[in-house]
């Protein structure tokens, strides 16, 4: 019985080694960077062939190929974030010498998450990450280069309806939201630096580019997730202890969501007092 004590910590040491060497979990699909907050990257490189080179020069050289493989995909991926409407990152890239550079500086300081090199293959492995916020993240490098270049909105700003003289209505009880989800699930909507919300009618209710710019670029247009108590929980971290929660009805262009009628009016009202669009508590729960 002692023998067997004795082994139990051994037996827990090596299980925390054995998950400790776990690789990380690769992130290339932009929906789920968004709601994981990273991307993240495998490269895998050879060392060369060629004799005259010692073990400790193959490896470098192997995880040097690795590392070139995992930043040329990381580059495509984010050259391939949209940033509204059908516009993606790689088009202002072309069109501003700033926007390229960011994403250059941005790509050449990923992390390296973990790197390994096999002596018997000589096969060397690198994963690669970049976080989507906070101060060295994809939205704090990207938003201050890309928000000049944002069209204006096509969409009038929200009017609330009046009712007409000869019937009037009482006016609507406001609710006392101080944040939104929008379950976009059933919707196949792309997250991009820029989502915004609009009614089926054309008008604007959500404008990520009227937010202040510290904030964009501290928390982003909004925050993803895959479920409503998380979306909850993000925006309690923000303050916010009853958002409203509504159905996405609609999309424009993937990137801005349609809304109903009823809807639009309880967020516009609840906005007017607690201002929460200003401070971007805004979910989008995703399929």
């Amino acid at each position: 019985m002692k023998k067997i004590l004795y082994l139990l910590p051994v037996f827990f040491f090596l299980l925390a080694g054995v998950v400790m060497a776990a690789d990380p979990q690769v992130v290339t699909d932009q929906r789920q960077a968004f709601i994981t907050g990273s991307i993240i990257v495998k490269g895998e490189g050879a060392a060369p062939t060629g004799k005259g080179m010692s073990a400790a020069q193959k490896r470098i050289m192997a995880l040097r190929a690795a590392k070139v493989v995992a930043l040329r995909e990381l580059a495509e991926i984010v050259e391939g974030v949209a940033i509204s409407g059908d516009t993606l990152v790689i088009n202002a890239a072309v069109e501003s010498d700033a926007i390229k550079a960011s994403v250059q500086g941005l790509v050449k300081g990923a992390q390296i998450v973990k790197e390994a090199y096999d002596p018997m293959s000589e096969m060397g492995v690198v994963y690669l990450s970049i976080p989507m916020t906070g101060p060295n993240g994809l939205l704090a490098t990207l938003l201050p280069q890309v928000l000049p270049t944002v069209p204006l909105s096509p969409f009038p700003p929200y009017q609330p309806p009046v009712a007409a003289p000869e019937a009037p209505v009482a006016p609507p009880v406001v609710k006392n939201y101080d944040g939104l989800i929008i379950d976009v699930r059933a919707q196949a909507f792309k997250p991009a630096l820029i989502n915004r919300v609009v009614t089926k009618n054309g008008e604007i209710i959500y404008d990520p580019t009227k937010v202040a710019q510290n904030i964009l670029v501290e928390r982003g247009a909004a925050e993803y997730t895959n479920d409503v108590g998380k979306a909850k929980a993000l925006l309690s971290e923000r303050g916010s202890s009853n958002p409203v929660i509504i159905k996405g009805e609609g999309l424009v262009k993937a990137t801005d969501v349609e809304i109903g009628p009823d809807d639009a009016s309880s967020v516009f009202s609840s906005n007017q007092t607690n201002n929460y669009l200003e401070g971007a508590k805004v979910v989008f729960v995703l399929k």
